[in-house]
């Protein structure tokens, strides 16, 4: 009889806690969001000045997937505009749009890059042949996930370096 006491008792405790467990995990689920998609992404610029006074200019657009879970990619957008002043600052003037690159998951050029896995990355390029370029342009860069949540656009800028002049340097 002691032992089925004892084996009664202890499947109390048990079951506690596991209950205790379980809602332990969720909280633990929801807080930290290890379900969740998480990413990071970051613009690289770089232009060459050609000799009939054009310009090749390049944009890399990096998106590492920095969560736990694969993130699939619809489409991305990649937008080279001017910047315009607004007072002292500098904002992007997207009514005039210098370059454009739309890509979509369903090109079969593209295969492959819109499926990241947890701790991998994917760059997505935008390069373009220009009769100038500005001193000053942003890129924007968007793009839509298979699944609702929609994320915030990136908005890389970019200066270019001034020429170098004969004047002497400062000391």
């Amino acid at each position: 009889m002691a032992w089925e006491q004892a084996r009664e008792i202890t499947s109390v405790f048990v079951n506690i806690a596991v209950l205790l467990g379980a809602v332990v995990a969720g909280v633990k689920f929801r807080l930290f969001n290890v379900l969740g998609h998480r990413w990071r992404s970051e613009v690289q610029c770089v232009h060459w000045d050609l000799d009939e006074g054009a310009v090749i200019f390049t944009a890399d657009y990096t998106v590492h997937n920095t969560g736990q879970r694969t993130l699939q990619i619809q489409n991305v957008t990649m937008k080279l505009v001017p910047a315009e002043k607004e007072g002292p600052v500098l904002i992007p003037s997207e009514t005039c749009v210098l370059a454009e690159r739309e890509m979509r998951s369903g090109d079969p050029r593209l295969k492959g890059i819109f499926h990241i896995e947890a701790g991998e990355r994917t760059i997505f390029t935008l390069r373009c042949w220009l009769p100038n370029l500005s001193d000053a342009v942003f890129v924007i860069c968007n793009f839509n996930l298979t699944y609702k949540r929609a994320p915030a656009g990136f908005r890389g800028f970019y200066c270019r370096k001034p020429k170098t002049s004969n004047a002497p340097a400062i000391s």
